[in-house]
């Protein structure tokens, strides 16, 4: 019988030790999985956001830079023609290079700088430019011309071009390019648009006649629209945009703008007419 309770309680401790060791080894296999897993996933994501924001371009940017100005220099003045709007929202550093950026097919790394005073005495004589105007031609600002820089940083090649630029304020283009855009040269612009220009003035307000009273069709966008286009014959929609901006049917006699622009500008550049009116 002593026997028989021996043989017992040794088999219970030999049970009680093997439990504890497996779930000793199971704590501890519990323990080391997330730790392994944030080792092994943290590198990886630091690894991969520093490889997004290299710069990535290592192709030479000289030629990118003369075919852009070979193309987009107007072959009358020998300016570049960008559109901007009001100089505190738009006429910025960052805006111009991005527009030249783009047009030139540089990687977003490369960096389009002038310097800081050239470039607020641009932007001052923009300010002090007026309101520009409505016709093809009208509303230009014609600065010397300066010298941009252009910087690949992946290859730290420097490029240096004396750059002119005309300037012109297109005031109801911060609904449709807020940032700005390239422009057509004067001579270059559509030249039915530019004759359709005179049959849109008499619908112009001003200060001495706040609204145009007329106008005896429907207050609805499509309404107005139909009816400047019979007004100036730019009835083909497939040549012709139009664009009501700021134009509100709930909010009659509310000054809005009449943008005509040539679908069939060079790419990139905008060529638009326009007025403001209120009815």
């Amino acid at each position: 019988m002593k026997k028989l309770i021996a043989i017992i309680l040794a088999a219970m401790m030999i049970f009680a030790l093997v439990s504890c060791a497996g779930k000793s080894d199971d704590a501890g296999k519990n323990n080391d999985t997330p730790k392994n897993t944030e080792e092994a996933t943290e590198p990886a994501t630091e690894e991969a956001t520093e490889e997004a924001t290299e710069p990535v371009s290592t192709e030479p940017i000289e030629p990118l830079i003369d075919a852009f100005l070979d193309e987009y220099e107007c072959v009358t003045h020998g300016k570049v023609d960008i559109m901007f709007n009001y100089a505190g929202d738009s006429f910025t550093m960052e805006n111009l290079a991005a527009i030249i950026k783009e047009a030139a097919g540089l990687d977003s790394s490369v960096t389009v700088e002038i310097d800081e005073d050239v470039f607020a005495e641009l932007k001052e004589n923009y300010q002090d430019s007026g309101d520009g105007g409505g016709a093809a031609g009208n509303g230009f600002v014609w600065p010397d011309p300066v010298t941009v820089t252009f910087t690949n940083p992946a290859t730290e090649e420097v490029v240096e071009r004396e750059i002119s630029f005309s300037f012109r304020k297109c005031l109801p283009s911060v609904e449709i390019y807020p940032n700005g855009v390239l422009g057509t040269c004067p001579e270059d612009s559509d030249a039915t648009m530019k004759m359709a220009y005179t049959k849109l003035i008499p619908y112009t307000i001003s200060a001495e006649a706040p609204n145009y009273e007329g106008y005896e069709g429907e207050y609805t966008e499509e309404a107005v629209k139909a009816f400047f286009r019979e007004v100036t014959g730019l009835t083909d929609e497939d040549a012709y945009d139009l664009t009501l901006v700021n134009f509100d049917p709930e909010t009659r006699g509310e000054a809005f703008y009449v943008v005509f622009s040539f679908k069939n500008a060079p790419e990139g550049k905008f060529d638009p007419v326009w007025i403001e009116t209120a009815f």
